[in-house]
């Protein structure tokens, strides 16, 4: 078994988070307001990214949690290019006690092919 830089399994292990497709994001977005949050690099987010998306980097999510509970039962979509580096951040955040935790499935990647709206 493989173990990622959080001391956890494998990506293989995914019952951490639930993933969703980018339609039914934009959708649980608009119905119960969830927060999405870019988990990438400065540069990734800076070029383009979803709107209204909270940019928190992968290798500062641990110093964010405590703010991230200040949003109490909100579904969390955690997303990046391809949808790996979020899927770590969701087994992150299932071990701080999140439970409504989605992972954007392909990422913003897949976002751009449903051709969803993104900020340049």
């Amino acid at each position: 078994m493989r173990f990622n830089l959080f001391g956890g399994k494998s990506r293989t292990d995914r019952s951490a988070c639930r993933h969703i497709g980018s339609p039914e994001a934009m959708g649980l977005m608009r119905r119960q307001d969830a927060l999405l949050i870019d988990v990438r690099e400065p540069h990734e987010f800076a070029s383009s990214r979803i709107p209204d998306a909270r940019h928190i980097p992968l290798r500062q999510i641990t110093h964010e949690i405590e703010s991230l509970r200040q949003h109490g039962d909100r579904p969390i979509i955690l997303s990046c290019h391809s949808g790996r580096r979020s899927e770590m951040v969701c087994r992150l955040l299932k071990k701080h006690g999140f439970d409504n935790l989605y992972n954007l499935a392909g990422g913003i990647r897949a976002w751009r092919r449903a051709n969803l709206p993104v900020s340049d």
